[in-house]
């Protein structure tokens, strides 16, 4: 057997395997982010009552089920169109096939600037950095932006009298998707050393793989919390260490 032989019979369909299998796991990714997540797990499960009915057969059963099919594929695109289409959306950037763009540093540096500023000035802040986990409960829970993200911004957000300032943002790469969004609570820290802050970002970390970032009001301390592990008194340098070595798991 030559070399193209051995690459047509063994290679290729093994790379042909794994790139469906990332592209079915990005986009499921992506759904499960959105409000037809749920539509589609029920037409998934018709589909699923249809094909046994098939085999059974179970004719009348299979008869009702190919025409909801027929029907429900049409209503779930006219229903759902704009989550098709953001997910046709998300599939075009560079993010989804895995490569990280030079915007992303900056916008890492916008949000280093502005925790600086915070902590500086004592203004209590918690900023979850969103990664593969999906948070559409969290952010439903707020209200949402869907902003460029600014250090301007996030400062503005946390700022005291803004009716927004109390409760946790969602970023999602560039954006600000919501803010004023609250976390579960954790009671695996003291509540006489930490506040609530603390405790939602822990919370949060348990159930995701977020990073979160918390400035104290009272103390200006800069902590991290990520995989359940809260870890406090960050500088500018440090926390940049971190939040890159955490991003890039």
């Amino acid at each position: 057997m030559g070399i193209i032989e051995f690459i047509k019979t063994f290679i290729l369909p093994v790379i042909d395997i794994l790139l469906v299998t990332y592209l079915l796991y990005k986009t499921y990714s992506i759904i499960t982010e959105t409000r037809a997540y749920l539509a589609l797990k029920g037409l998934l499960l018709i589909i699923v009552v249809y094909l046994v009915s098939s085999l059974l057969p179970l004719n009348t059963l299979n008869l009702i089920m190919k025409i909801v099919i027929s029907y429900g594929v049409i209503a779930f695109i006219v229903v759902f169109q704009p989550e098709i289409r953001r997910v046709l959306m998300r599939m075009g950037e560079n993010k989804f096939w895995g490569f990280v763009a030079d915007s992303a540093f900056q916008t890492l540096n916008e949000i280093i600037k502005a925790v600086k500023f915070m902590s500086k000035k004592k203004i209590g802040a918690l900023i979850v950095l969103k990664k593969e986990s999906g948070l559409i409960n969290i952010i439903n829970t707020g209200v949402k932006l869907d902003a460029m993200l600014t250090s301007d911004l996030i400062v503005s957000i946390f700022f005291k009298n803004n009716p927004l300032h109390d409760g946790a943002i969602i970023v999602e790469g560039d954006r600000v998707i919501a803010a004023s969004c609250f976390l579960p609570l954790s009671d695996a820290v003291s509540r006489k050393r930490f506040g609530t802050r603390h405790r939602a970002a822990l919370g949060l970390s348990y159930d995701s793989d977020a990073v979160i970032i918390v400035v104290s009001e009272e103390t200006g301390i800069i902590s991290v919390a990520a995989n359940g592990v809260l870890k406090s008194n960050y500088d500018e340098t440090s926390l940049k260490n971190e939040l890159n070595r955490l991003l890039s798991e």
